[in-house]
């Protein structure tokens, strides 16, 4: 394909047409065209200023006094195209495009959508496009001018507005644009009409009560007996097939190929009373690992599709590991107003290995009682979450009150009156998985409820700088790391430390150097803001991690995986925790660091081996212990190296059950009765600071169990004891 593609230089806003009066646009709003010389009037006798040079396809013509745009489709395949740009200023929320066209003869080419359009795209900073509104087509002839207009609403990223007329490879034809105009307008006009297509659009779907919108959901009709459920497969692939067993019929869904997305699309029409449904369906899973992504696994995705053919994301019940047989599912969720049809796909989306079965789906309309009963509890819970940004602001206004810290010995103490400074907290965890669920109210929580004067924040790095990783776009960066800065703000108003923590694994490299070189210079010298460097080294020598090195193997990766985590062992040019303080230390941040030992944060053996680390200029180094039922050693691991250096626990927690934490082997399953009494116990006894894990309910071993911050009973109970003061008699050490 050859493209002719003439780019014009940026629109300024002070170039404008006038346009004529619009109640749409609002009483606030500029009655000006951002677009400048859209009737290609300017100046008189030369090229039209803004718009492309005269081509061979591109050409101006003039009728009765009046210029246009001509663009000529002479040439089969060939990309014609007239290029304007229009920065947008953020305040601007929705706009008018308004164009005159006529066009003759225009041929379509190869692909149904090759013919004239107007093409339009909204582009943020970083150059992605956020929203593409819509492209007005055309083929055949309209000699007579009509005029087209569209009306869009501007996402808050949104930063330039691209208008492309275009012949995009057709066969032939001639496409003639005049008089183009950009308005800003009222973005409640645009809701308006949206909705009302949407109404109009489902009204002309026909359902009978009770009707499931997902046709043949039992995988039992065939009525070509091809052995293929009707309207799901065409053809039984490797990956996707249609299964029997004892005379019932499902959908199976395999991984032949570890990342490789797997799933079965339909589009299903909603209708005029499809305001709440359910879905109910049975599942059956073995061994589905997830991939790079946690949400790499098996799920049930459902997308609602708007009238003006934006997405908006629906529930999507999810499954990982392997089940006890078939299990019925039940998910209830409410319908969007402008929403006119379901993406509904049932997929292994890009996981590692497993089989879903799948079977009796059930998709089906909700009364109006029911629907009633849900919009009352969906308006309460924005009531809810409008009440918890409230209180949240109002923390965030309050000075802060944290007092700076250093390292005296082997205890923590106030930078300016030496009182002994005793860390008890909790870990409030999924920056480390993305942006973050709610993290400002946990904070608060855990400050306010459960007396915790510390949080310790996982990140990484990646979204810190907004970097793709594993084939995942980095996402905002600037609301990542408001987060952390409001994380930071809500405990010094309280009096509280927040430790930041690096999460990853193994050995740090030249890109964590970076990373805290922007970290610390951000939190240089604040007292609420402690620095954990690298969360948990394993599988290197001391050497390695205290002055970095090659990191080489023990073990081939496709032999096998380490124990915890199941990261796959890999060779690599690590930096040493040294280097690590040292990067702080560069910015003129003083701030205590905390350094992780060895074995996944266990093994502090090294600080008293000679590999104990460096910190001249700065408030000190605290050593990170990492601690969980399968461990033991606890006197040499880590209380001998308490009695010369502050050792605080930022991960520390009790399981359920060994069946929850299957790649720990049985040789390491010691007994777990008694096991939280005792190590809350050793805590206490030795004053060792500490953060349970985890403030998340689906981050194992969790405290809690829902997003009501319910203890779980078999860890959260003990946690939020001992941080309102329960003394714990350590009974046996491990």
């Amino acid at each position: 394909m050859r493209v002719t593609r003439a780019l014009a230089a940026l629109v300024l806003f002070g170039q404008c047409d006038r346009a004529p009066a619009d109640p749409a646009r609002g009483a606030e709003l500029p009655a000006e065209s951002l677009l400048a010389n859209g009737d290609f009037e300017s100046p008189p006798g030369q090229p039209p200023a803004g718009w492309p040079k005269p081509s061979a396809n591109v050409i101006y013509e003039i009728e009765d006094g009046n210029r246009f745009l001509r663009l000529l489709g002479n040439d089969p395949e060939h990309m014609v195209m007239a290029y304007r740009a229009i920065p947008v200023k953020p305040e601007l929320r929705a706009l008018e495009l308004s164009f005159r066209v006529r066009y003759e003869n225009i041929k379509r080419g190869k692909q149904v959508w090759h013919d004239g359009r107007f093409m339009v795209n909204l582009k943020d900073t970083d150059g992605k496009v956020v929203a593409q509104p819509g492209a007005p087509n055309f083929h055949g002839t309209k000699q007579e001018w009509q005029t087209r207009t569209i009306r869009f609403l501007v996402p808050e990223t949104a930063a330039l507005l691209e208008l492309m007329p275009t012949l995009f490879q057709v066969a032939r034809g001639t496409m003639d644009i005049d008089d183009v105009r950009v308005i800003p307008i009222d973005p409640a006009v645009i809701e308006a009409e949206t909705l009302a297509r949407a109404k109009i659009a489902r009204t002309k779907v026909r359902r009978q009560p009770g009707e499931s919108l997902i046709a043949n959901g039992d995988f039992e009709t065939d009525k070509n007996g091809d052995g293929l459920a009707d309207g799901w497969l065409g053809k039984n692939t490797d990956n996707v097939s249609c299964e029997e067993e004892d005379g019932n019929h499902f959908l199976r869904l395999r991984i032949t190929e570890p990342g490789k997305m797997v799933h079965v699309y339909k589009l299903l029409p909603l209708a005029a009373d499809d305001n709440a449904l359910e879905l109910t369906f049975r599942a059956r899973y073995t061994d589905i690992k997830p991939g790079d992504q946690p949400w790499y696994d098996g799920r049930i995705m459902m997308n609602f599709k708007l009238v003006d053919g934006k997405k908006v994301g629906g529930p999507a019940p999810y499954f990982r590991g392997t089940s006890d047989g078939w299990r019925t599912v039940t998910r209830q969720f409410l319908v969007p107003d402008k929403a006119v049809t379901i993406e509904f796909m049932p997929a292994l989306f890009m996981a590692k290995r497993g089989t879903l079965d799948l079977d009796d789906f059930h998709l089906t309309p909700m009364t109006d009682a029911q629907t009633e009963a849900m919009m009352a509890e969906k308006t309460t819970a924005d009531s809810k979450r409008t009440e918890k940004e409230a209180v949240i602001g109002k923390d965030l206004a309050m000075p802060a009150i944290t007092p700076e810290v250093r390292v005296s010995g082997n205890l923590l103490i106030t930078a300016r009156d030496e009182q002994p400074v005793w860390l008890q907290g909790l870990s409030v965890d999924s920056m480390q998985w993305g942006p973050g669920e709610s993290i400002l109210w946990s904070v608060r929580v855990a400050l306010n409820e459960w007396h915790a004067n510390v949080i310790r924040l996982a990140v990484k790095d990646s979204y810190w700088f907004g970097r793709a990783e594993s084939g995942v776009t980095g996402g905002n960066v600037d609301s990542y790391r408001t987060t952390v800065d409001q994380a930071v703000q809500l405990c010094a108003a309280k009096g509280a430390y927040l430790i930041l923590d690096l999460h990853r694994f193994r050995a740090p490299t030249a890109d964590h150097i970076e990373f805290w070189k922007d970290a610390a210079t951000r939190y240089k010298n604040n007292p609420a803001v402690l620095f954990e460097l690298f969360n948990e080294p394993h599988d290197i020598s001391w050497e390695i991690w205290r002055n970095g090195g090659q990191v080489t193997d023990k073990i081939k990766p496709e032999e096998g995986v380490v124990a915890e985590n199941q990261e796959k062992l890999r060779s690599f040019q690590a930096v040493g925790m040294q280097q690590l303080v040292e990067a702080v230390r560069s910015t003129g941040a003083r701030n205590v660091v905390l350094a992780s030992g060895l074995s996944w944060s266990y093994d502090l053996t090294g600080a008293l081996k000679g590999y104990a680390l460096d910190d001249p200029s700065g408030n000190g180094i605290m050593y990170v212990w990492h601690n969980y039922p399968w461990k033991k050693g606890w006197q040499t691991n880590g209380l001998d190296v308490a009695e010369k250096y502050p050792v605080i626990l930022t991960e520390v927690g009790a399981i359920r059950a060994w069946e929850d934490f299957s790649f720990i082997g049985p040789s390491e399953r010691y007994p777990l009765e008694g096991w939280a009494e005792d190590m809350l116990g050793l805590i206490q006894k030795h004053k060792l600071h500490w953060t349970g894990f985890s403030f998340h309910p689906r981050c194992g071993p969790m405290v809690i169990e829902d997003w009501d911050y319910t203890p779980t009973p078999y860890w959260g109970v003990y946690v939020k004891d001992a941080l309102a003061g329960k003394q714990f008699q350590m009974k046996k050490m491990r």
